[in-house]
């Protein structure tokens, strides 16, 4: 079965929430997709807060490669 994350769920694993990373990281990067309404609304998220954006961007950037070939 493939996940589509939504913008809640990303954004719970960046910040850490204990379920959401367990999940994600139980799963093969490859069953994962983020669209890319997604990955708009992470990325302008952070455009209206640069020192989050600082802290949040490799990670998010760390992610989305990972994800780049699943993306709905």
């Amino acid at each position: 079965m493939k996940y589509l994350l939504d913008t809640c769920t990303v954004s719970d694993f960046v910040k850490g929430q204990p379920s959401v990373l367990a999940r994600v990281k139980a799963t093969p990067p490859n069953l994962i997709g983020v669209s890319a309404l997604t990955r708009m609304e992470v990325d302008y998220g952070l455009a209206l807060n640069t020192e989050r954006a600082k802290k949040l961007a490799p990670i998010l950037d760390a992610f989305f490669f990972h994800h780049r070939h699943a993306a709905v």
